[in-house]
């Protein structure tokens, strides 16, 4: 029977329950499936007492070792200082993670699946290589999109992909990217796209939706769910917000652009902070529309996750988003807009509340989006070609 060993930061823990949920929800079924052993190791940086500070306060209150969902997940800890070290993290995950990924792999039929390129995925393929078990490398985004851009990652990022018995990318976007950062043939890179929760992302009551959360029975609603960076370009939807009296821009999520946010949305923003998942399958049943105003991504689960629950998605033309929507959705799916143009989001935003609603429509749309297709390709991957069987 083969054993996975999942090597990802990108991992929910019972400190950070919602960080990484696309990554446990992916693997398990997989290894459900499969009928697969399994094992995770989700390095966590551990900093100097005088610099932890913010998340790395809360990164430090991780235990060692705990089980999540039946899985036993490791946390071990490496050495980080905070802004100064980046091109050094690869080696510190190593160094931390290496006497316990000795022990894990350890007998036959092992494979390392790695989520995320740098840190993690170049750190988990140098110790895989080191113990001579296969290993899978997964790219998310922002590791392929702005990491692998530094020459020096790109080329540690390059080297280990060269030796990977499978390289994957959540979107055919970012498998091109990242087969040209690791100069890998065109098709080298796979893609094995995220799944959608049909039964979780479902139409429903809006009325009994919105009591539930506390927001208004009438008018529009924007949700946008994500974390609240620069990089998400929440401040563009929440100025399309502010253009009108009858809209409201309501976030799930958290992060350090939320006074910038607020200021740009003029009163018409409403902020319900981080929620498990079921609560944001709550939120997409109150809400008109989806806003997604990234400057890059990879494949964004919330949209998928969104049509699944009937909603049109507003977004900006980024990474698997055109792959999702098709590149002229119809209004009642949605738009899309160049990255920065905040005028032309605002009339994407217009023009989809405008049209006509037709939840069924999108919803039948978004089934073409579940689990069964992407399970059954890693499937197949992990029990056979990843495993070092015959393709």
């Amino acid at each position: 029977m083969t054993r996975i060993v999942t090597f990802t930061n990108l991992f929910p823990s019972s400190v950070t329950p919602t960080h990484g949920l696309f990554v446990r929800d992916r693997m398990r079924r997989v290894v459900q499936a499969g009928g697969f052993g399994w094992t995770v190791v989700a390095p966590v940086p551990q900093v100097p007492l005088p610099l932890r500070f913010g998340a790395y306060r809360t990164w430090a209150k991780v235990p060692a070792q705990e089980t999540s969902e039946g899985v036993t997940v490791h946390h071990p800890r490496f050495f980080h200082l905070p802004g100064l070290s980046a091109r050094r993290q690869a080696d510190a995950v190593r160094e931390g993670s290496r006497e316990l990924m000795r022990e894990l792999c350890q007998g036959a039929d092992v494979v390392v699946d790695a989520h995320y390129l740098w840190p993690d995925g170049v750190a988990a393929a140098e110790l895989a290589q080191e113990l001579g078990v296969p290993y899978v490398l997964t790219a998310r985004g922002t590791d392929v999109n702005v990491l692998a851009q530094d020459p020096r990652i790109g080329a540690r990022i390059a080297a280990v992909a060269r030796g990977a018995r499978a390289c994957l990318a959540v979107s055919d976007a970012l498998a091109a990217r990242f087969a040209e950062a690791a100069e890998l043939p065109a098709g080298g890179v796979a893609t094995s796209r995220n799944g959608v929760d049909l039964v979780r992302f479902s139409p429903g009551d809006r009325a009994a939706a919105r009591a539930e959360l506390g927001l208004p029975a009438d008018g529009a609603i924007a949700l946008g769910v994500g974390r609240l960076v620069a990089g998400k370009g929440v401040a563009t939807a929440a100025r399309a917000a502010a253009r009108r009296d009858d809209l409201q821009l309501v976030l799930v999520g958290e992060g350090d652009q939320r006074g910038a946010i607020e200021a740009a949305g003029a009163g018409r923003v409403v902020f319900l902070g981080a929620q498990p998942p079921e609560r944001v399958a709550v939120a997409y049943r109150a809400a008109d529309l989806l806003v997604l105003p990234s400057e890059r991504e990879g494949w964004p689960n919330v949209v998928t996750e969104a049509l699944a629950s009937g909603l049109p998605v507003v977004s900006t033309r980024v990474g698997g988003v055109p792959q999702i929507l098709g590149e002229r959705p119809p209004l009642q799916l949605g738009a899309m807009v160049e990255p920065g143009d905040s005028d032309g989001f605002a009339d994407a935003v217009d023009a989809v509340l405008a049209a006509e609603r037709d939840p069924a429509r999108v919803r039948a749309f978004a089934e073409r989006y579940g689990w069964h297709e992407p399970v059954a390709q890693l499937v197949k991957l992990f029990g056979g070609e990843a495993a070092g069987e015959a393709s």
